[in-house]
């Protein structure tokens, strides 16, 4: 009985050995503004990935999603150029001028090592 047990065994630590670089994803782990924050005077917005990203497959954008005093305020791209830091783990994007008052959704996505395209969106408050 124990012979038989011992290629399963085998194959179980094999498995609790290996590197686990190649299943892990992309993820943010950190922005400026931060997730949910209120802000003010942001000239520029800050990704910072957990892994080094393959810079051409980031995409981002950002949003205006809402504005005082506008109850029906229909989403509004804001125009920015963006760069790659040199660690290949951070982005910013640059933005032509300060954002107004309003609230904001940074939507992004980009593949790491293992090329599994990830992403997700967060949003934050200028006063």
């Amino acid at each position: 009985m124990l012979k038989s047990l011992l290629p399963s065994a085998a194959a179980a630590l094999a498995l609790a050995v290996m590197p686990t670089a190649a299943s892990a994803h992309t993820k943010l782990v950190g922005s400026t503004p931060a997730a949910n924050s209120t802000v003010s005077k942001v000239t520029s917005v800050s990704l910072k990935f957990n892994e080094k990203v393959i810079a051409s497959t980031v995409k981002t954008e950002l949003v205006m999603t809402g504005m005082p005093g506008m109850a029906n305020h229909a989403p509004m791209k804001i125009p920015f150029t963006s760069a790659m830091g040199t660690d290949g783990k951070s982005m910013t994007l640059a933005l032509k001028r300060a954002l107004t008052p309003g609230t904001y959704k940074v939507k992004w996505s980009a593949a790491g090592a293992d090329t599994h395209r990830m992403g997700s969106e967060f949003s934050f408050t200028v006063k």
